[in-house]
């Protein structure tokens, strides 16, 4: 399948190594419905090519010479939207999980994973869904326990402020097509948005969310 084939979900590789790139090249290679349609070795060239390429999907490591992968997460997503962003990387530690989502990312994957579950994770990505590597589950749910204490406001301070502006308009009563005119957003970019506040609040309904956002007292500009 051709990188041009509007049925393939493009993916571009940002890592400092050009031996894992060219390892995720290889492990991917087999799947027909994933394009690799550029790579960067830094956030810098990364960016630009984010912009060049109009990937679905970054496949993004958390250590970069120039920016972090957090950083670096924040400039894609706010420069490209619609764009997700998988995580993928060795870094095992709870904490860089929950700091990934507040970045905006999409998900989260160890890079010892084979080709197959790396397949899975960006189809799931690119449907809008939130990946964990399963092998921090025990550490993310550990960390879920010790925030749920938290109050409404610290709760909603963990999203973007663009994330803020959706919750804003959505506790508004506006609809996701409201919202996207509102923010000059394609539907299928807010649903991607609510996709990720759900999971960064661990909620599963848009009424959660607007009660949280009216409890937090807080105000979008």
């Amino acid at each position: 399948m051709s990188i041009n084939d509007s049925k393939s979900i493009r993916v571009l590789l940002i890592d400092d190594s050009a031996i894992v790139r060219l390892g995720l090249r290889s492990a991917l290679e087999d799947y027909s419905d994933i394009s690799i349609v550029g790579e960067a070795g830094n956030s810098a060239d990364g960016l630009a090519a984010a912009a060049r390429h109009k990937p679905d999907v970054v496949l993004l490591d958390l250590h970069l010479p120039d920016k972090s992968g957090f950083q670096t997460c924040r400039d894609l997503i706010k420069a490209r939207p619609e764009t997700r962003v998988l995580i993928l990387t060795s870094s095992n530690f709870g904490k860089n999980v929950q700091e990934a989502m507040a970045a905006g990312a999409q998900g989260y994957l160890l890079k010892d994973n084979d080709g197959a579950a790396l397949a899975a994770g960006l189809r799931n990505v690119a449907a809008g869904q939130a990946v964990l590597d399963p092998a921090m589950a025990g550490q993310v749910l550990n960390l879920v326990k010790r925030n749920q204490g938290q109050s409404a406001s610290e709760k909603i301070s963990q999203l973007s402020f663009q994330e803020r502006r959706v919750v804003a308009l959505l506790s508004d009563g506006k609809t996701n097509k409201q919202i996207g005119d509102a923010l000059n957003l394609t539907e299928k970019t807010v649903k991607n948005y609510l996709a990720t506040i759900f999971t960064k609040l661990n909620i599963e309904r848009r009424s959660q969310a607007a009660a949280l956002f009216v409890e937090s007292g807080q105000a979008i500009e």
